[in-house]
């Protein structure tokens, strides 16, 4: 799983089969138990789809940047940066975690979502992003960067 095309594909795939089961399957279910003061389930369906769409996007596109560096030969020889690289790596998706959230709060900040709702949306958006990222380069990190990721 962690040679080259077979760990991209394998994120790929991944990424897509994630983001079917949480947007489409259990979107559409959490859309409809929200409670809402103007708006409709469809349209925080519609974006709630849109930003999830974004983690796995950058979730993958993060994933593919870490593969391409790990197979660099230079990496080899380096492998503090590379470890500095992976960690600011899985910071950024962290980051891109949050910034989503919070673009998804500014858009449905007047309909009164409870608390507890948003924290199920981060953990949701969270799962596309920085564990994403953890997961795949945990499993999947080329041979010269394979105990980089954490817990490995």
């Amino acid at each position: 799983m962690n040679k080259s095309p077979m760990n991209y594909l394998l994120t790929i795939c991944l990424g897509v089969v994630l983001w079917v089961v949480i947007a489409v399957f259990y979107g559409g279910t959490f859309s409809e138990s929200l409670i809402y003061k103007s708006a409709t389930p469809e349209a925080f369906l519609a974006s709630f789809r849109v930003i999830l769409g974004i983690a796995i996007a950058l979730g993958i596109a993060n994933c593919m940047y870490w593969y391409s560096y790990g197979n660099r030969e230079s990496s080899a020889g380096d492998l503090a940066k590379a470890k500095r690289v992976w960690w600011t790596s899985f910071i950024v998706q962290i980051i891109f975690s949050v910034a989503l959230l919070f673009t998804l709060v500014m858009l449905y900040l007047s309909e009164g979502i409870a608390t507890s709702d948003w924290l199920i949306i981060y953990l949701l958006i969270a799962v596309l992003t920085w564990f994403f990222f953890w997961l795949c380069t945990f499993l999947m990190s080329p041979r010269t960067v394979k105990y980089i990721p954490l817990f490995k």
